[in-house]
């Protein structure tokens, strides 16, 4: 359209119409998601460093939050749904909203020191921070998981295109970001987690 309007155009005339308002939004689609997601990305990470002051539980958070837009990606896909200005939109929420599942299990990780005697070696110790998380915070997480759930689960039947991508998009947000703060994460940090003792003591520590 622009050539045709250069070269049989008159000068100082354009053409308008209300589709090229969405034709000019296809041109910026990849950067301006690149852009959002690359942004968004690099808050969560500065606030979960901010929050936790480790970088191992930084990065470790940092992956599942970026696979959860990788998996919300190939089910948007599979699930039919275009490359549109409503998914783009859910792509960066998803990056947000993926935090909650995970940072505060890595926190609660952080915080939590063992008895004394009761850990040899790291391995066990890395293995006791995480059962004490996940009982600690695990309940807590899946609840808002599963009552956001039943809060979009209402969008499942309509026929609006648009109600339609948010219950998609937040279907899998909720799944993937319970499936690697519950799944993933814990094994990533029953292996390669920090043990240096940054917060409170442990629960039996305190009731002795």
């Amino acid at each position: 359209m622009r050539r045709i309007q250069a070269d049989y155009g008159l000068p100082g005339t354009f053409t308008f119409a209300e589709d090229y308002l969405d034709y000019e939004s296809y041109f910026n689609f990849v950067s301006e998601t690149l852009y959002s997601s690359g942004m968004s990305f690099a808050a969560v990470c500065l606030v979960i460093l901010v929050i936790t002051t480790s970088i191992t539980a930084t990065l470790l958070v940092a992956l599942c939050v970026a696979l959860v837009d990788l998996y919300l990606l190939a089910l948007l896909y599979f699930w039919g749904l275009t490359f549109n200005t409503i998914v783009v939109l859910q792509i960066v929420i998803a990056l947000g909203l993926a935090v909650d599942y995970s940072a505060h299990i890595a926190h609660n990780y952080l915080v939590i020191v063992p008895p004394p005697g009761s850990c040899n070696t790291n391995a066990e110790k890395r293995i006791y921070k995480v059962k004490a998380a996940l009982s600690q915070i695990g309940s807590s997480i899946f609840h808002g998981g599963f009552s956001t759930f039943l809060a979009i689960c209402m969008l499942g039947g309509s026929k609006s295109y648009i109600f339609v991508v948010f219950f998609r998009a937040w279907f899998g947000i909720i799944t993937f970001g319970m499936a690697n703060g519950f799944i993933l994460l814990p094994v990533l940090l029953s292996l390669i987690g920090p043990t240096a003792e940054v917060g409170h003591v442990s629960q039996d520590v305190e009731e002795k």
